[in-house]
């Protein structure tokens, strides 16, 4: 991946190493600087001359010798300048031009730091280097210079006498451009060493090979082996972590390295301008800068691509990233040729066969019939003919139409095997229906086909994993009913078919089925995939299904409710990045929920469990993807609780949702029932119950009484003393009244 811009001082080293001094090219790159020459002020310290030296004042009231003019051959460092003594040489220290006079330099006892920048390296006639027996931090062995504890290289001086040199065991460091623009054709590594720094080694063109396979290196820097362009032999060891910008730019000779299994990071031109036609790279690099691999330097100083060069790598690894990176601000656009492993072995294979033409198809002859190898047809339409000089064609090779501008290919009955990548990166194919002869499709056939719309898989019984990647526009799959396979074991082999609406499955004894363009297992018992491309937002599971698959809803943008009222079982996340998904119903009989079924269902903020004994899955529900976490590390992006989320459960304890909660920190309501799609708590429903039985008991006591009246008023004895009453009643108002007349 592209993880620095285009920096012209990386560059601009490239070109003008060859003639300009080494110290120039990593001047602001100094690695190692001496606590006493810290200056913490705003400006520079003042620059002093004496004689043929020039020098400043460290913190410390000590001399740091910044240049030298002398034109001696046999230079003796002074241990004084003006009466200040002399402790430290700076990077321009004997000059800051190359091809210095200097034969022999002597260091006196006075110095104690020595810039990391290497002043040595303008000296290329230096023969031999000096170091006073007094001197507490250096240290001269058979003529190359040491630190005193001898765990670093600093000088092997340019014209030191003799092709071959043994670094001793204890050396850990080989420092900057320590063995600079030497004549050494052989050189020896110790098992201790940990770093090459700057231009170790750069510029030692009769240097073949390098063996780092025993040393314990894990850092090349900047430009360590850069133009050695003898250096065809380079052994790296399982050790290396990182290789730096232009490590071994311009190393022509180099046609072949392995790359070890624990590299993380690739710098910039790494291998620039090799003899390179092809690189693996393995899965743990992370990060590939700007024209590592496949780029040469043409004499105006500009980058070129080669189109034809070949990563081999890991789908969706940075070898991926690599070979179709780009970056607008510089023009700058990969477009390499990129291999699995797998397909390299094979394209090995294809590479000894013996081909044919046949109009625009190249093919070889295999066992029982013919493989089309190439097509190279620029037409929108291609028809694959059944044979070729009259053999059968019965397979299609690896990338046979890879990146071909095609809309659509036909193909003739007889073709029984689909190999890895056929189709690969077709951005312009739309429709593709393959013959019910093929029974095998390998891997990533359709990787990169952007604008695929509709696929017939034929009668493939066996298909390969990732053979759907980024075909985000493909509507409508079919597949054989005899299909036994889909993808590898634990793959979502549907997960980028955004558009996907519709799955259909023809007849047989296959392992899949269909029902109104969802995929189920041959028995219907397995929801296997639910198309994101349906525009339902509501969903409920068919009587008879007892599991939804893994990843079967995962991605699903439009699903806003799900009854899974005769689930048992839900898959490892089920229902995944579901961001619509508000309501779920799960069945009383579910006896598991996998790892993460409902995670990044942000608007899902409450379930019902309605089993007390249901297993749940790590991050099964109430959990997302939270991007604003920063872990330990200093990364980003961790599992956040969503909130407001809560689980309902039937049992305040003894119940596995309450245990969930618990362990996740999530707000378990507890003793709830379902009532009319509501949840209740059971304390209410006895308190209402309670209520409820006493307004019944005073309902039913109010009615006995008026029934109770109503008996009364209805009985013969009541009958016949409200008869006497009345009769008594009417001979009282009967003499009442005969009364009255008496006395009128």
């Amino acid at each position: 991946m592209l993880f620095h811009k285009k920096t012209a001082a990386l560059l601009m080293s490239l070109l003008i190493c060859a003639s300009a001094p080494v110290y120039t090219s990593f001047a602001d790159n100094e690695s190692e600087t001496s606590a006493a020459t810290e200056d913490t002020t705003s400006s520079e310290p003042e620059t002093k001359i004496s004689g043929d030296f020039s020098y400043t004042i460290t913190a410390d009231n000590t001399a740091r010798i910044e240049g030298c003019t002398s034109i001696e051959k046999n230079l003796v460092i002074p241990d004084t300048l003006d009466g200040v003594a002399v402790t430290e040489l700076g990077k321009s220290a004997l000059g800051d031009n190359d091809n210095r006079p200097y034969e022999t330099i002597t260091i006196p006892a006075s110095i104690s730091y020595i810039s990391s920048d290497n002043p040595f390296s303008v000296c290329s006639r230096l023969k031999e280097i000096k170091v006073d027996s007094a001197n507490e931090n250096y240290i001269i062995e058979n003529g190359v210079l040491y630190t005193k504890d001898k765990t670093q290289i600093i000088c092997y001086p340019q014209q030191k006498t003799g092709t071959s040199f043994t670094v001793p065991e204890g050396v850990k460091i080989i420092g900057s451009a320590a063995f600079y623009n030497l004549p050494l054709t052989e050189i020896k590594l110790p098992s201790t060493l940990e770093e090459i720094n700057y231009f170790g080694f750069s510029y030692c063109e009769k240097l073949a090979s390098v063996d780092l396979s025993g040393t314990n290196l894990n850092y090349i820097h900047e430009f360590g082996f850069a133009y050695c362009s003898d250096l065809s032999d380079v052994r790296l060891p399982e050790t290396l972590m990182e290789i730096g910008g232009g490590a071994f730019a311009n190393c022509t000779s180099l046609t072949d390295i392995t790359l070890p299994d624990k590299l993380q990071h690739i710098g910039q031109s790494a291998f620039i301008n090799t003899g390179l036609k092809k690189i693996y790279i393995p899965s743990s690099v992370n990060s590939i800068d700007y024209c590592a691999f496949g780029y040469s330097i043409n004499n105006a100083g500009e980058e070129v691509m080669d189109s034809s060069f070949i990563i081999v790598g890991e789908i969706g690894s940075a070898a991926y990233t690599y070979a179709i990176d780009s970056d607008s601000d510089y023009e700058y656009k990969n477009d390499f040729q990129f291999r699995t492993p797998e397909q390299d072995e094979e394209m090995k294979y294809i590479e000894n066969l013996t081909m044919h033409s046949f109009g625009d198809f190249q093919y070889a002859e295999i066992e029982g019939g013919a493989a089309i190898v190439y097509c190279s047809s620029v037409e929108p339409v291609i028809t694959v003919p059944s044979e070729m000089d009259g053999i059968k064609i019965t397979e299609i090779y690896p990338a046979a139409f890879s990146e071909n501008k095609a809309e659509e290919i036909i193909f003739s009955e007889g073709i029984t095997t689909v190999r890895k990548m056929a189709f690969m990166n077709c951005t312009n194919l739309k429709n593709v229906t393959l013959p019910q002869s093929v029974t095998l499709i390998e891997g990533n056939i359709f990787d990169g086909c952007s604008a695929l719309e509709n696929v017939d898989l034929g009668g493939a019984v066996t298909v390969g994993s990732g053979i759907f990647n980024y075909c985000t526009k493909l509507k409508e799959l079919k597949l054989s009913g005899n299909c036994k396979s889909i993808g590898a074991e634990g793959e979502d082999p549907f997960m980028y078919l955004s558009s996907l609406e519709k799955i259909s499955v023809s007849d047989g004894d296959g392992a899949y089925s269909s029902k109104d363009g969802i995929l189920y297992n041959n028995d219907g018992t397995t929801l296997v995939h639910y198309p994101k491309g349906l525009t339902s937002k509501k969903f409920t599971v068919p009587d008879g299904v007892k599991t939804v698959g893994d990843d079967a809803f995962s991605g699903n943008y439009r699903l806003e409710e799900i009854d899974l009222c005769g689930v048992e079982n839900i898959g490892v996340s089920a229902f995944e990045n579901c961001k619509k998904l508000s309501s779920v119903k799960l069945s009383k009989n579910l006896k598991k929920v996998g790892d993460g079924a409902f995670y990044d269902c942000i608007n899902l903020k409450k379930v019902r469990l309605r089993s007390s004994d249901t297993e749940i899955g790590i991050f099964a529900f109430g959990y997302f993807h939270d991007d604003t976490i920063t872990n330990e590390d200093g990364t980003t992006g961790g599992n956040g609780l969503v909130e407001g989320f809560q689980l309902y459960t039937n049992k305040a304890k003894d119940d596995t949702g309450v245990d969930y909660a618990k362990e996740n920190n999530i707000e378990a309501v507890t003793d709830t029932v379902e009532i009319f799609g509501k949840n209740v708590r059971k304390n209410i429903i006895w308190i209402c119950g309670s209520g409820i039985l006493l307004l019944i008991a005073s309902l039913i006591g109010s009615i006995a009484v008026k029934k109770s009246k109503a008996k009364k008023s209805s009985s013969p004895i009541k009958k016949k003393s409200e008869k006497k009453n009345n009769e008594n009643q009417e001979k009282t108002d009967e003499k009442e009244n005969k009364n009255d007349e008496e006395k009128s």
